[in-house]
């Protein structure tokens, strides 16, 4: 009966930019990951803002930790 239980996730430990996009729906979602992986056409900072206009709430700084591959999605 209670195989397979797990305490929840802690949400402090994990990146925001991966829990942001599996609230997205799927094209949101391809869309979200398409400018966070642009730095060239998207700074952290102008997407932040760009997001926070459209009721989305991420840092530049978490942006720019997933970016650079130090935030929790890349840690082993």
């Amino acid at each position: 009966m209670l195989e397979g239980m797990t305490p929840p996730r802690n949400r402090a430990i994990y990146c925001k930019v991966a829990d942001l996009a599996e609230t997205l729906e799927p094209k949101d979602k391809t869309i979200f990951m398409s400018a966070i992986n642009d730095p060239e056409q998207w700074s952290a900072n102008t997407l932040s803002n760009a997001l926070r206009q459209r009721g989305l709430s991420i840092a530049d700084t978490t942006i720019g930790k997933h970016r650079s591959k130090t935030c929790a999605c890349f840690r082993g």
